[in-house]
């Protein structure tokens, strides 16, 4: 499943405006993260989807630092994953999990020299990736919604 937070017609008002993305990238995050702080998840996923969203747009058209770019992407990743956790979606949070990962997985293939720092970022989504699997196994036994397990696996 594919899970969208923007829009086609803002997304494509987003990739013409890349000043205009990078605001909503990080107002989108700084609001999802204030209610994520104050246990609010569910008013938290819109925000952090579409600060999630935005972050790959900026990636996509090198807008700004690679780097900053995949940070952004890795941390709105992890923190709208989380969301969906606290709220008992695992396939949510799972599904979430991966776009980041195979996206920051791309993007390394095009640079190889970008993995001195994309390790940590993969690394950090790895481990959470494992630990919703495991969370999932747990309420619904053999019968889990992921891709590559196995992959998992070092």
């Amino acid at each position: 499943m594919k899970l969208r937070f923007i829009c086609a017609t803002h997304q494509q008002e987003l990739k013409l405006n890349m000043d205009k993305t990078l605001h909503f990238c990080q107002s989108g995050f700084d609001t999802g993260q204030f209610y994520n702080d104050h246990l609010q998840w569910k008013e938290a996923i819109p925000h952090l989807g579409c600060a999630f969203e935005a972050a790959e747009i900026l990636l996509s058209h090198n807008a700004i630092d690679t780097e900053v770019s995949c940070d952004w992407l890795a941390k709105s990743a992890l923190l709208l994953a989380q969301n969906f956790n606290k709220l008992d979606y695992q396939s949510q949070a799972e599904d979430i999990t991966w776009m980041a990962i195979n996206r920051l997985e791309e993007q390394l293939a095009l640079d190889r020299t970008q993995g001195i720092w994309m390790e940590q970022y993969l690394t950090t989504l790895y481990a959470k990736l494992k630990v919703y699997i495991i969370k999932a196994a747990k309420v619904h036994g053999p019968k889990v919604n992921s891709q590559k397990v196995e992959s998992l696996m070092h």
